[in-house]
């Protein structure tokens, strides 16, 4: 504890104060001890001597060991090293085998290999001493032992044998030596003997086999013995086990082989490893377990070894007193040992008297606080002799264990020796006693700023030396060190720090620190700052977390903004105490910011987290507790007692709950009958610790518990030793007794069999006793079947019956009597006065009169009505019904509801009695027919738009008339977006299956309603709705073609036969540019059959599409790829286009082309060589041929040869195939919409275009379809080319 000036409170209190203050000061001097520092300046300063090496306490050597005794001092002058053997002076210089070493007091002897007396002569206890002006320090003694090389005796072994199953012990007994050696078993090939919880070795070295195998057969076990220190292996002769086959391997409950007994005693040192060992032999072998009686095992420090028979707890410590239990157990029973632990301890340190420099006229106390048990004694010593020895003019007092000297003076200056031992050891520490005169001077540095937290302590240092110790005070703003004293939170260590309990705000400031103000006023100046403190805002919160599951701990703090300059640090954590770091090779922690994140948490991740905010000057700390919950462990040292004939106690230990409490215990057992499989037999509540179990006889018990919490089930305990039952007669009898024939002459008896456990005893069978009702003799049979067959009864008889348990030891109690009844037979009699009333027009009541009880000969199970659909009243009869179903009614009612029935249908029932063998007679058919009813929706609506203003409804009766039909009602409105009109009713006679209606808005949606009617109503609608308009339908189209030229591109397509034109939209899309949009084009109608896309670039593809929005959404229903002629424009600039040769031939070439067309034209113009009617033909056969890579009839421009390549495709119809003409079509079924124009010759040069429909734009500005004879204006000549081969459609002649 540090000594301090302190001054508080004010008024006139204030002197006493002062007064109390230089007493404690003189109290403190008498108790403080000075150390010269090292950065004291002060030259030719003596020092007292330190002995700073020396020697273990005990040293254990071979003959061939070298030697070695170490004695290291410092001290000014250097001290001389002196030492004694046994007490006595020894001179290691006198000797010749010792080599010493100049100004050290370490020598080494030298054995040269010899190992008799010369040798042993050094064996001893040793001490040196260092001395010089100052004192005498004095080393702990060394015990020197001297060993000769261990060797093991000769030894006569004899062979070990056993049988299979038995244990055997193979003994090792290595030599006697003061180091315990390390022990191997191996074979003669040096390969070790593997151990297991079958084979292991003891503390001892000996060699245990719980049981032994036939495996285990060997003749060279061998012993090896490892003496570190002598660097020597020894081994044992071999030794041979011999393992006989047996006729019957028995197995046997554990039996202790180390220790023996049930209870032993053992005595462990403090600071040394406590080893309790359990070595059990048995078959099967026995598994081992250990525990603390009234108390748990030490935290950290047990370790279980050689197959948990081996307890080890590091450390031992005074709190590990007490009791340690080993069990034993197999499924034959277990052995407990109890070690009795007594905890001693050699002396040891609660308080070393500490070497110190003072001043003449002070009081020095040592202090020699020791412990250990039993008490040590305690002896003072100066320079190495007994104190009573000393000068008798030193003034000095023995208080206790500590040494006061008075008024000490530079002549008192010594070392003191203080020793402590007891009957395991003995310590001793040295202590010096510098008298000295020395100036004080301030070691501190100058100008020191201090930086704290705000209500964190301060402490500004002013250390200083002298002797006598110097007088520090300390000033502030002109106040002296009693004002500053004043305050409470101030005060003043002895070594010169200046102390603020908790520094505030207004402490900050420049301090000044003076060292004997009234002589050397020697001063420093120290500077304190104060900052904000750390606060944990959001401290971590306790937590219970199912094992598996994921804890998260979340701490925010808050830090003055001046520690860091951007991003405040995260919190660091810790474990109980010990600090979480995030490995790479680790997810268990997970830091996430201010989160620590514990995944899938175990049993070893519980403890208290601790966060810790924390910047340069200051902390700040909170901590939550972790839980992991999980299923307890299973209980314990389960023990039967008090056992009875039909019960016995069960009593059990609780173990560890993990942090969730027990909330039940469920006992389990497995009897002989069935080994192996657990059944539950009872539970208790979490208070009991035992049971009372209620038992069968004749049977052998085992028993185990299962501890239960929140979290679930533990595993299943130990089983407990084996409980046998006597027999008894049985005390149940069977249950559910019942007689019932399968046959009109027996009757069989059945009962549930009594379970095996539940017999009680040896020879177990049924007594069966029956007779019939009103007879007084009973019949007996024993079986042991649960079934028993009564032969020759008559039909469907009452017979009383008893089955009884029985064994060898007597009958179980009276039996209870049952009825039972031979087989029964089918019914006699059919059911009379069968009626039919009608509650609805599809549901009537069914009634009859019940057949006599008597005629039944069974069970009346109830009746039955078979009812059949024969016909309609508007059919045919029928050679076969149809419809034909069942209904039951159970017991004895007679009435039953049919329903479902079809109106105005012939139906017919019959009604018959049925018992457990089956169905008696049935009644007379008795017909009944149903009354017309609605009829069913029309089986179908359609709607039909042959023009835009006029819809054509079809429809089809009722598939279910149920009755004469009477007409039909039909309902219709209009649907626009103004708002619906109303209803329009109109009735149609039975025959009339098509209604057309005139001038209909064609933008206009109508919805028409339809139903059927008999005299009994008008059944359910059927609806459909639809415009004129067929707006959204797709277009019926085909032999869609396109061709191309430079800038333009014709699209033609065939609308097929018997369908309305559609509008559509055409679009197209310049695939050479990235992100362009598709180019709309005006709508056309279907029926157009013609259109050309217009102002394209040459030399470039397109994607042409064609378009139809419905009510929702645009749809594309055909789409197709382009190239316009020509090359690419970025191909014209530079190209070889621009050439005078190319510029040539191009001229040539169109000469050509232009007199080949003038020749051409004069021909066409003279009328050619062939009649109107095979200019028919051949258009016919035009229109009708694909076009592929035929030319365009005889109107293919010749330039388009020379310039273009064919690069367009066409398709067929997307809707339906195209009929050809000329097949099923003729020129009268067109009417007037055929387009015929004729040459001044008379030869016919039209074309088919189709029904035709109001006349639509094609193209821009066109007014017609596009033909030879009217085509589409553009701005070069008009070309046509063959379609592209492999397209989806054929081609059409124009």
């Amino acid at each position: 504890m540090k000594d301090y000036k302190e001054l508080g409170g004010g008024g006139p209190r204030i002197w006493a104060l002062v007064l109390l203050q230089v007493l404690v000061l003189c109290v403190s001097r008498t108790q403080a001890a000075l150390q010269i520092p090292l950065d004291y300046k002060q030259e030719n300063l003596m020092t007292p001597p330190v002995i700073t090496e020396q020697s273990p306490r005990t040293l254990i050597v071979y003959s061939s060991d070298e030697i070695i005794l170490k004695c290291e001092a410092t001290g000014q002058p250097q001290p001389t090293i002196r030492w004694t053997k046994d007490g006595q002076f020894f001179d290691p210089k006198a000797d010749p085998h010792i080599v010493t070493c100049a100004g050290s007091g370490t020598f080494s002897i030298v054995s040269n290999g010899n190992s008799g007396s010369s040798f042993r002569k050094y064996h001893g206890d040793y001490r040196c001493y260092a001395a010089n002006e100052l004192g005498t320090a004095v080393s702990a003694e060394t015990r020197l032992i001297t060993e000769s090389p261990p060797k093991w005796q000769k030894e006569t072994i004899t062979p070990f044998e056993a049988e299979v199953g038995e244990s055997v012990v193979l003994p090792c007994n290595p030599p006697v030596s003061t180091t315990t050696p390390r022990i191997y078993w191996m074979d003669m090939s040096l390969k070790h003997i593997t151990q297991s919880p079958r084979v292991t070795q003891g503390r001892s070295g000996s060699l245990y086999f719980s049981n032994v195998e036939k495996s285990d057969t060997k003749n060279d076990y061998m012993c090896h013995a490892h003496f570190i220190g002598a660097r020597t292996i020894v081994q044992k002769e071999p030794i041979e086990l011999r393992v006989r086959d047996s006729n019957s391997v028995k197995n046997r409950r554990p039996h202790l082989l180390m220790p023996q007994g049930e209870r032993s005693s053992y005595l462990a040192l403090r600071g040394h490893s406590l080893e309790l060992e359990c070595i059990a032999e048995g078959l099967p072998t026995p598994e081992i377990a250990w525990m603390r009686r009234e108390g748990v095992m030490p935290e950290g420090r047990v370790i279980l070894e050689n197959f948990n028979k081996l307890l080890r707890i590091e450390n031992i410590t005074e709190s590990d007193d007490g009791e340690y239990q080993c069990t034993v157990s197999n499924e034959e029973g277990r052995e407990r040992h109890i070690y009795t632990v007594s905890v001693e301890a050699a002396p040891y340190w609660v308080r070393q008297p500490e070497s110190g420099v003072y001043g003449p006229g002070e009081t020095v106390r040592l202090d020699c606080d020791v412990a250990g048990k039993p008490k040590p004694s305690v002896v003072w010593k100066i320079n190495g002799e007994p104190l009573t020895d000393t000068d008798s003019d030193l003034s000095h007092s023995v208080k206790g264990s500590s040494l006061i000297l008075h008024s000490v003076q530079s002549r008192d200056t010594s070392v003191f020796q203080c020793e402590a031992n007891n009957t395991h050891g003995t310590i001793l520490a040295n202590a010096y006693v510098y008298v000295i005169t020395l100036p004080a001077q301030i070691l501190s540095p100058d100008d020191q700023l201090y930086i704290v937290a705000e209500d964190q302590a301060a402490f500004l240092d002013c250390r200083n030396f002298g002797a006598p110790r110097p007088d520090v005070t300390w000033s502030r703003d002109g106040k002296d060190s009693f004002s500053i004293l004043e305050d409470p939170r101030f005060s003043l260590y002895t070594n010169g720090t200046l102390h603020i309990i908790s520094a505030s705000r207004e402490d900050s400031g420049q301090f000044i620190c003076t060292a004997n103000p009234e002589s050397d006023n020697i001063s420093i100046s120290a500077t304190l700052e104060i900052r904000n403190k750390t606060v944990i805002l959001v401290p971590p919160r306790d937590q219970r977390v199912p094992r598996g599951r994921t804890a998260e701990f979340s701490c925010k703090a808050r830090y003055d903004s001046r520690h860091f300059q951007s991003k405040q640090p995260d919190p660091m954590w810790r474990r109980d105490g010990n600090k979480i770091a995030e490995t790479a090779d680790s997810s268990k922690y997970v830091f996430d910011g201010h989160k620590l994140v514990i995944d899938e948490v175990e049993e070893q991740d519980q403890g208290v987290y601790t966060c810790i905010a924390a910047s340069p000057i200051d902390s700040d700390e909170a901590s939550g507790r972790l839980l992991v919950l999980d299923v307890p462990d299973p209980p314990i040292d389960l023990v039967l007692s008090d056992p009875q004939d039909r019960s016995v106690v069960l009593s059990w230990t609780p173990a560890n709950d993990h942090n969730s409490p027990i909330l039940e215990y469920v006992i389990e057992y497995s009897t002989m009958l069935n080994q192996g499989v657990w059944s539950e037999l009872t539970r208790v509540n979490e208070s009991q610790t035992s049971a009372l179990l209620d038992l069968f006889p004749f049977l052998k018990y085992r028993f185990q518990v299962i501890a239960v919490n929140e979290l679930g089930n533990s595993r299943a305990s130990q089983p407990s030793d084996s409980l046998e039952t006597p027999a008894a007669a049985p005390d149940s009898n069977p249950t559910g007794v019942r007689g019932e024939g399968n046959q009109t002459d027996n009757m069989i008896i059945h009962w549930e069999p009594i379970r095996q456990l539940q017999w009680c005893g040896p020879g177990f069978k049924y007594q069966v006793l029956w007779r019939q009702a009103g007879e007084s003799e009973w019949h007996e049979a024993y079986t042991e079947s649960p079934v028993f067959v009564v032969t020759g009864s008559p039909p469907f008889t009452p017979y009383h019956i008893r089955v009884r348990a029985v064994n060898e030891r007597g009958p179980g109690p009276e039996p209870d009597t049952v009825t039972g009844y031979s087989g029964e037979d089918l019914p006699l009699s059919s059911p009379l006065n069968v009626a039919v009333e009608f509650l609805t027009r599809t549901l009537v009541n069914v009634t009859w009169s019940p057949v006599p009880r008597e005629s039944v000969r069974g069970h009346l199970k109830g009746y039955k009505v078979h009812c059949w659909r024969s016909r309609t009243l508007q059919e045919r009869p029928k050679r076969h019904a149809s419809d034909r179903f069942s209904l039951s009614v159970a017991g004895g009612q007679s009435h039953a509801l049919l329903s479902g029935l079809q109106p105005f249908s012939i139906y017919y029932l019959e009604v018959s009695v049925f018992n457990g063998r089956g169905e008696g007679p049935a009644s007379e058919p008795l017909r009944f027919d149903t009354p017309e009813g609605v009829p069913g929706p029309p089986a179908s609506l359609t709607l039909d738009s042959p023009s835009e203003s006029l819809l054509i409804l079809q429809w089809q009766p009722p598939l279910q008339p149920n009755g004469n039909l009477i007409g039909y009602d039909l309902h219709y409105q209009q649907i626009n977006e103004s708002g619906n009109s109303h209803l329009t009713d109109v009735e149609f006679k039975p025959h009339e299956l098509n209604w057309t209606v005139l001038e209909v808005d064609p933008r206009s949606l109508y919805r028409f309603y339809l139903k059927a009617r008999t005299s009994a109503g008008a059944g359910p609608h059927i609806f459909v709705e639809g415009s004129a308009l067929l707006e959204g339908a797709l277009p019926k189209l085909e032999n869609i073609s396109m061709v191309s030229g430079k800038t333009y591109s014709n699209i033609s397509w065939v609308p097929q036969e018997g369908y309305r034109g559609v509008e559509f939209q055409i679009q197209y899309l310049n695939k050479h540019r990235s992100n362009s949009p598709w180019q709309v084009l005006e709508k056309v109608s279907s029926t157009q059959s013609f259109y050309q896309i217009q102002n394209l670039e040459p030399g470039t593809s397109y994607r042409v599409r064609f378009t139809v929005k419905n009510r929702t959404a645009e749809v594309s229903f055909w789409e197709h790829s382009i190239q316009t002629a020509g090359p690419v424009l970025s191909e014209l600039h530079g190209g070889f286009a621009t050439q005078g040769w190319f510029i040539g031939l191009i001229s040539a070439v169109v000469l050509l082309l232009l007199i080949l067309l003038i020749g051409c034209f004069i021909k066409r113009s003279r009328g050619g060589k062939y009649s109107v009617k095979d200019k028919e033909e051949g258009q016919v056969d035009s229109e009708a041929r694909p076009m592929k890579d035929e030319t365009f009839g005889e109107y293919r421009s010749l330039e388009s040869e020379n310039e273009e390549k064919p690069d367009s495709g066409s398709q067929t119809s997307i809707i339906a195939d195209l009929k050809p003409l000329g097949s099923d079509d003729s020129l009268a079924g067109y009417g007037g919409s055929v387009d015929v124009q004729f040459n001044e010759d008379g030869s016919f040069i039209g074309q088919y275009s189709g029904k035709k429909e109001p006349s639509t734009a094609a193209g821009q500005g066109s007014s017609g379809p596009a033909s030879p004879v009217n085509p589409p204006p553009t701005a070069g000549p008009l070309e046509f080319q063959p379609l592209a081969s492999g397209s989806r459609g054929g081609g059409h002649n124009f």
